[in-house]
């Protein structure tokens, strides 16, 4: 069900983290990358049945060539006609510049829209920010420098997951106390493969709710880089590439990076 967070380590280097925690032992991304954005898709359909045929919306993760890095992670499904939380992703990473956009495109959205329960994490190397967002309502925290998610969202008082994913508090707790001494994305890299809460740490081996994939999003000066695993981070080889944005990118280089990206495929243009 997902752990998610953004550091900023100086004035010339940030990066925003995700493991996707789903509902069945094996997933394969689908990415979307073009000149302005990429990013993998996110997902309508939660079913643990592997014949259930994939319904995607929006963006899990990803960045745009201006440096805005964004993510989203699940806290509760609503009725079937509010939309997914993965399109305000989405959204941001088409529409908006920097964080403040990306809250006005995200708020002009919801003012239209209802969504599903979900928090976004923002980051453009000058702040970070999580939106928690419950249909039409949210709420934003911003920090100078780190900022962490996972399944509950502390904004509207909650402590722990109002979905009953009993581990959201605890990995809450050890992402964002890991999160406050970090200073390396290595570090980053270590945490997401970390085993403080036992099968259920922020990398979640639980049978029917573990992480099927790991990022970590690194913008510098002169490029964004993402390091990948697929499946169980502490266990799982890791890719690192550069992600193909603004003058870096054609549709050799995107075919290039999708062909490096750990069981992916690129979405349908």
């Amino acid at each position: 069900m997902c752990t998610i967070g953004a550091i900023i380590l100086s004035e010339d280097e940030y990066l925003l983290f995700k493991n996707k925690d789903f509902a069945r032992p094996k997933f394969n991304d689908r990415i979307v990358s073009n000149k302005d954005w990429f990013g993998p898709q996110g997902l309508e359909t939660f079913d643990q049945d592997p014949a259930t045929p994939n319904v995607y919306s929006g963006l899990s993760i990803g960045a745009n060539r201006h440096g805005l890095l964004a993510c989203v992670t699940h806290v509760r499904v609503t009725e079937p006609e509010k939309a997914n939380y993965d399109i305000l992703v989405e959204l941001a990473l088409s529409e908006a510049r920097d964080v403040d956009g990306a809250k006005q495109v995200i708020a002009d959205y919801l003012a239209n829209q209802a969504c599903w329960w979900g928090n976004v994490v923002l980051t453009d190397g000058k702040k970070v920010a999580a939106v928690e967002v419950r249909e039409q309502e949210f709420r934003v925290e911003e920090n100078q420098n780190r900022i962490v998610r996972t399944n509950h969202q502390p904004m509207f008082g909650e402590a722990e997951s109002s979905f009953g994913v009993e581990c959201s508090a605890k990995r809450f707790f050890s992402a964002d106390l890991r999160a406050g001494i970090i200073e390396s994305t290595e570090e980053v890299v270590e945490m997401l493969a970390a085993h403080d809460n036992g099968r259920t740490g922020i990398c979640n081996h639980r049978p029917e709710l573990g992480t099927v994939y790991s990022y970590v999003l690194n913008v510098n000066p002169d490029r964004t880089r993402i390091w990948v695993s697929q499946g169980n981070p502490c266990k799982s080889p890791r890719a690192s590439m550069r992600v193909p944005l603004g003058g870096s990118w054609s549709p050799d280089a995107a075919e290039k990076f999708i062909r490096r990206f750990p069981g992916a495929e690129a979405a349908p243009t």
